[in-house]
């Protein structure tokens, strides 16, 4: 189960440079640099491998594919408190739902939902659930090299 977030997400950036590419002309895509979300809990190996081979007979053919984890971050609307992905991450494994993966192994619901963050994580200061995540819960790509 864990593998088709990995190989849904290389689909939808694969698909969407290539649109791109289209779009604006561009024969090649040289290097693409993507910054993605600690809460994702990509398995960037995974993603590597599906982005590999769904590139083919695409303009991003060849290219060279740079990840950069980005840190997340969260700050609570009611006290200010900042805290960070450990903090979020122990608060979801003292008791918080689990996700069966084919294998029978258990896995975290923000692998596969980030957006649910707001219904699994409260502020460790105050308790309250209205807190903003203030990065590390996307994919979003940094850098297109291109030639025209």
């Amino acid at each position: 189960m864990g593998e088709m977030h990995e190989w849904s997400l290389a689909e939808a950036l694969v698909t969407s440079l290539s649109r791109y590419a289209e779009r604006e002309g561009i024969s090649r895509i040289v290097e693409v640099d993507v910054a993605y979300g600690e809460l994702m809990e990509l398995d960037t190996e995974i993603f590597e491998q599906a982005f590999a081979s769904m590139v083919k007979g695409t303009p991003l053919e060849g290219s060279k594919l740079v990840l950069r984890e980005e840190e997340a971050k969260f700050i609570c609307n009611s006290c200010g408190h900042v805290w960070d992905f450990k903090e979020a991450e122990r608060q979801v494994d003292s008791g918080g739902p689990r996700i069966v993966e084919d294998g029978g192994g258990l896995e975290s619901p923000l692998h596969l939902m980030p957006g649910l963050a707001t219904a699994l994580i409260r502020c460790p200061a105050c308790g309250s659930r209205d807190f903003t995540l203030e990065r590390g819960g996307d994919l979003r790509v940094e850098r297109v090299v291109v030639e025209r």
